[in-house]
Order: structure tokens, then C-alpha cells, then sequence
């Protein structure tokens, strides 16, 4: 199967996009989707957000490019400790600052609600989970597999497949949480306690696995 590309969400002509617009369209489309589902128009969103349709189609190729875009900003909030790595970090705390603002982002309840609005909207607009995976979740993956592959050649880790290690680790971390969510057994929201006491097992457990032998 042909992976998704993530979608290319940046203006395609005219003057500058204003950061404020930008901003204000990503965050009523957010609210929108959540609270009507993902058949709602691009009218709608211009309307609520004070912009003209026009200025919408201006900075976004259409409503997947849109919903793409706020994927990603999500998921640039997640993988910010890999973009921002202080000097001297190593595996452990690089992932241990990783794992505690995966949480704290994926437990939240907007963030059950994105996957239950994925989960109903499918079947009727099949390009959706697509896009929200190659935006967010495989962004992510791809992102901590090139960390860890820097790691593995640095000689700080021995990883025979990054990309495998790097879908183990995020699964450690969340278990079976998002079911729990889903299913409403549960909230949305994870106590810091719990999100600290996740992650270290997380980090010991991969460390334990990966650590290259003279590290």
C-alpha cells in the first residue's frame, strides 16, 4: 500500500497570509469539525471565523488540506522535544520529555473527540483517516524513527528497525488508554502522576531493549 504524503498546507499565492486569520481559521474549523462532524462546509467555517471563503481557499487547497493543517499543528506540539533537543541530552531524557507531551496532549478529551469524529466520518469521507494519520500520527512516527536512527549511528542506541522501535515506544506509552477513552470508561485527561509513572516504565523497558552495550 502507497503511503500517505503529509499535505503541503503553506499559501500558494497572493500576498503573505496573516498569522492571526490563519490562526483563527485552524481553530474554528477544530471546533467546527468536533462539534458537527466533518461534513461541515468551508462557508460555514469562513463565516464563524470573520474571513471570506476566498481567503480560506487562499491558504488551504480545500477542507483536507485544512483539517490537515490542524493535524499537524497538533503534532508539531507532540514532537517538540526532538525539534528542540537540549546539548548534552541523551536517549533518556530526550524521551522522557517526548513521552510526557505525547500524553498530555493524546489523553485530552479534544483529542477523543478528533478520534471519534475520524471513526464516524469515515465511512463517508474516506480520505480522512489518511490524512489525519500522515499528518499526525505518522508524522510522529517517522520523526522519533530519525531521532532514534541519529542515536543508533551515534552509538548511543542499537536499534535493528527505528521505525518498529519507534511504534513499540509510543505503544508503551498509551496501552490501552484510548480504548478505555473511546469507550467512555474512563475520561479524557491523565493526572501528571500517571503520566510520570507511564513514561519512566516506558523509557526503562525501552532502554533495557535498545541501550547499545557500551553505552
Amino acid at each position: 500500500m502507497t503511503a500517505v504524503k503529509p499535505t503541503n498546507t503553506k499559501p500558494r499565492r497572493g500576498r503573505p497570509a496573516d498569522p492571526a486569520k490563519r490562526q483563527a481559521i485552524l481553530e474554528t474549523a477544530r471546533r467546527l469539525f468536533l462539534e458537527h462532524g466533518y461534513g461541515i462546509g468551508l462557508e460555514t467555517i469562513a463565516a464563524e471565523a470573520g474571513v471570506s471563503r476566498q481567503t480560506i481557499y487562499n491558504l488551504f487547497e480545500g477542507k483536507d488540506d485544512l483539517f490537515a493543517a490542524i493535524v499537524q499543528a497538533t503534532a508539531e506540539t507532540i514532537v517538540a522535544p526532538l525539534a528542540d533537543i537540549a546539548p548534552g541530552s541523551g536517549p533518556r531524557e530526550v524521551l522522557q520529555l517526548l513521552g510526557k507531551s505525547y500524553l498530555r496532549v493524546l489523553t485530552t478529551e479534544r483529542s477523543t473527540g478528533f478520534q471519534r469524529l475520524l471513526i464516524n466520518s469515515a465511512p463517508q469521507f474516506p480520505s480522512i483517516g489518511p490524512t489525519f494519520y500522515a499528518n499526525g500520527p505518522g508524522n510522529g512516527l517517522s520523526r522519533l524513527s530519525d531521532y532514534l536512527s541519529r542515536e543508533a549511528k551515534a552509538g548511543r542506541l542499537s536499534i535493528p528497525d527505528t521505525r518498529l522501535a519507534a511504534e513499540q515506544f509510543f505503544g508503551m506509552l498509551i496501552g490501552h488508554n484510548t480504548i478505555r477513552r473511546l469507550l467512555k470508561i474512563e475520561p479524557g485527561g491523565m493526572v501528571e502522576a500517571e503520566i510520570e509513572r507511564r513514561v519512566s516504565s516506558a523509557v526503562r523497558v525501552f532502554l533495557a531493549a535498545y541501550s547499545a552495550p557500551t553505552a
